[in-house]
């Protein structure tokens, strides 16, 4: 059978202190440390990348062929506007792709009263790095009115 034996007052001390440091710690060894992207002011050399203004901010993409990946890598707040870090990544070549260009658009969740800046990078199609740091691919003060959606052909029914 256990029985419950009281703690000294010195051992009470040291367990208080000794709880009250680690759980001090905890916040901090257990939070991950922000990611700054390296950036460059180049200018983009990639795909068309565009902002569009609807009541958030959405940023567009068109890469040559289909078969391409926009991914939204973060989205960072700075002073006067939010920059926001975007991959683009071709297809496997041993793929086939449609051949035409495809517009692909990444929401987010920003108003359109704060301005942003678009950084794109290029991946390979392994999705390794193939440029170096992100460029500055499009402003919001460029921005364009939202494409509407395409028409349909004639005798063609919705669902």
């Amino acid at each position: 059978m256990y029985r419950i034996v009281q703690m000294g007052r010195k051992t009470r001390k040291v367990a208080l202190l000794f709880g009250v440091a680690l759980a001090s710690l905890a916040p901090v060894s257990c939070t991950p440390g922000k990611f700054v992207p390296s950036k460059s002011n180049e200018a983009w050399k990639g795909p068309p990348v565009w902002v569009e203004s609807t009541s958030d901010w959405t940023v567009v993409a068109e890469p040559p062929i289909g078969g391409w990946r926009i991914n939204l890598v973060q989205i960072m707040e700075t002073l006067g506007h939010n920059e926001v870090f975007i991959t683009l990544q071709p297809p496997n070549p041993t793929f086939i792709v449609t051949p035409v260009a495809v517009q692909q658009r990444i929401a987010t969740s920003i108003p359109n009263s704060t301005p942003i800046w678009v950084y794109a990078r290029q991946m390979n199609w392994k999705g390794e790095p193939a440029s170096g740091p992100f460029m500055l691919a499009a402003k919001s003060q460029d921005a364009k009115p939202p494409t509407p959606p395409p028409e349909k052909a004639e005798g063609q029914t919705s669902k």
